[in-house]
């Protein structure tokens, strides 16, 4: 390893990821948790395609079921912050293990309902596996990441999410048909219990956790793993590795507004809410506002394959840009375009033209997802190593009200016979208003002195410092 000094006894975690080359072995962990996000955002198209079929199984109306699911996005909230904080005290893998395992198994359960109560349970309990896998996911995946592709390798993972999701479309097409509703539960119940075992059996735990444990054991664990990264300095004995980040006393999520990061947390969960409100806008109303406008099934069908292959796109390159430029102006453009675009989609909605649509529709996955994509980058950056497991659960979960009410909202706004074009229009203020937010959040961040115990630190752009 080129840049590590060998004569060196004691050597950081950190140190050792940023001057290492991105081993095969980060791409497995880092695919792991792909992995998990992919099956996230099949889980949410799997419920709404299937949505319909289960209304005339139950015999009961789709709005009822509406109901039952809403209720059920207070299972993530739960999960998030949690399953989030538990993974601080007991360590990333085990919680993503079971966060998985919980997932999965609800999952299935939904498969053999018989009432909307059975639903509203069963959704309840595996969103709180949701919850907990999904911030969990990106924090591991986060810690194995060099500090200078760290936002770009985060943006990725989360790509999962919409490739999931655009892929949950393409099978729900065949199996419905084919083998009813129930299938697409089998399927994504027993995909999360398989990732599970994976997890159990190739996921490491994360380097700075085992480091920061310091027991004898995990000594021994850390050598092996970074063995797999950098060989040289596993097979030197005389080498120990320590972390840089100093585990600090006291309540996790009081941490997360003291020692300087309280309005640092109230913009960044502002940020993600106003995010996911977004998001959800876009992907639960989307096949509404076309089919108002006058589009068949299969136009929004379509349209909405292309919204998630935009969506997929953007979640990978919004990430390089954030490491390679200065990540607030990436954000706040980003964030600008999300508004201009879904203002010409609620325009180009109402011109007929598919092609119009479907244009359209791309544009507003990649301004959208990725604008939410990188707020996520952001907030894996933002806390120390050992609240960030507790910092990005409470971030994830915040930003859940953002999920829920953009139903909500819409609906309403559908209630009072708002047009189309009106309704996209007033909800893509918000990227205006998110685009402010984050001009006070890098304001905040460029002028503000992080006070902890052995250092002062003066972060000039969000992530810079190579030790968090």
């Amino acid at each position: 390893m080129g840049g590590v000094e060998m004569a060196s006894k004691e050597i950081s975690i950190r140190r050792v990821l940023d001057e290492s080359r991105f081993s095969a072995y980060q791409y497995l962990v880092c695919s792991l948790c792909f992995l998990v996000t992919f099956l996230d955002g099949l889980d949410l198209t799997v419920v709404g395609v299937a949505l319909p079929k289960i209304a005339d199984f139950l015999h009961s109306e789709p709005s009822a079921l509406g109901l039952a699911l809403s209720a059920g996005q207070f299972g993530p909230l739960i999960g998030a912050v949690v399953l989030g904080m538990l993974a601080d005290r007991w360590g990333r893998k085990w919680m993503l293990f079971v966060s998985s395992v919980i997932f999965g198994v609800f999952t299935l359960l939904t498969a053999f309902i018989t009432s909307v109560e059975q639903l509203a349970l069963y959704r309840f309990l595996a969103g709180i596996g949701l919850g907990g896998a999904v911030p969990n996911a990106l924090t591991l995946g986060a810690e194995y990441a060099p500090s200078r592709a760290r936002a770009g390798i985060v943006a990725t993972m989360y790509a999962g999410m919409p490739a999931g999701a655009m892929v949950g479309g393409l099978i729900s097409a065949y199996l419905i048909p084919h083998y009813g509703w129930q299938s697409l539960f089998f399927l994504g119940g027993c995909a999360p219990m398989l990732t599970s075992l994976m997890v159990a059996l190739l996921l490491p735990e994360s380097l700075q956790f085992l480091v920061g444990r310091n027991k004898g054991r995990d000594c021994v664990r850390v050598h092996k793993i970074i063995s797999r990264i950098a060989p040289a300095l596993a097979n030197d004995s005389g080498v120990q590795f320590v972390s840089t980040v100093e585990k600090v006393p006291g309540v996790p999520v009081k941490r997360l507004f003291t020692e300087g990061r309280a309005l640092t947390t109230v913009l960044l969960w502002t940020i993600c809410t106003g995010a996911l409100y977004l998001l959800w806008i876009l992907n639960t109303w989307s096949p509404t506002l076309l089919r108002k406008s006058g589009a068949t099934v299969q136009q929004y069908s379509l349209a909405y394959a292309y919204l998630c292959f935009g969506a997929a796109v953007s979640s990978i390159f919004v990430g390089r840009l954030m490491d390679r430029f200065n990540p607030f102006i990436v954000l706040r453009v980003g964030f600008i375009l999300a508004f201009l675009s879904l203002t010409a989609f609620g325009i180009g909605a109402s011109s007929g033209s598919f092609m119009v649509i479907a244009i359209l529709s791309v544009i507003c996955g990649i301004c959208i997802n990725g604008s939410q994509t990188g707020t996520l980058a952001i907030a894996t950056v933002s806390y120390p190593s050992d609240i960030r497991g507790t910092g990005i659960g409470w971030a994830y979960a915040v930003a859940k009200i953002g999920a829920m009410l953009a139903p909500l909202v819409g609906g309403f706004l559908l209630s009072r016979n708002w047009s189309v074009s009106q309704l996209c229009s007033a909800n893509a203020l918000v990227g205006l208003f998110t685009a402010g937010v984050l001009v006070l959040l890098q304001r905040h961040v460029a002028v503000g002195v992080v006070k902890t115990k052995t250092a002062v630190v003066t972060p000039v752009e969000l992530g810079t410092d190579p030790n968090i």
